[in-house]
């Protein structure tokens, strides 16, 4: 089935349905205000868990910095 084909299709569903109205259409306005409360948790929970990631990075470059000290010294 080609693109024309399809839009026939479409077209002569939509005259079949008594209107020219797509179903992508809607009448629904969306919000544009996002809600800020519900953003704060998942935003402290991505700062904790940062903190963490970084205290294994630094608890990790601190023994490697040790075993290298022993090994050579």
């Amino acid at each position: 089935m080609n693109f024309c084909e399809r839009a026939e299709t479409n077209d002569e569903q939509a005259a079949w349905q008594g209107g020219a109205v797509s179903q992508i259409d809607t009448t629904e306005k969306l919000s544009d205000d996002p809600e800020t409360g519900s953003s704060l948790l998942p935003l402290c929970g991505l700062g904790v868990a940062g903190i963490a990631m970084l205290g294994w990075i630094c608890a990790l470059a601190w023994g490697a910095w040790r075993l290298v000290d022993w090994l050579l010294f």
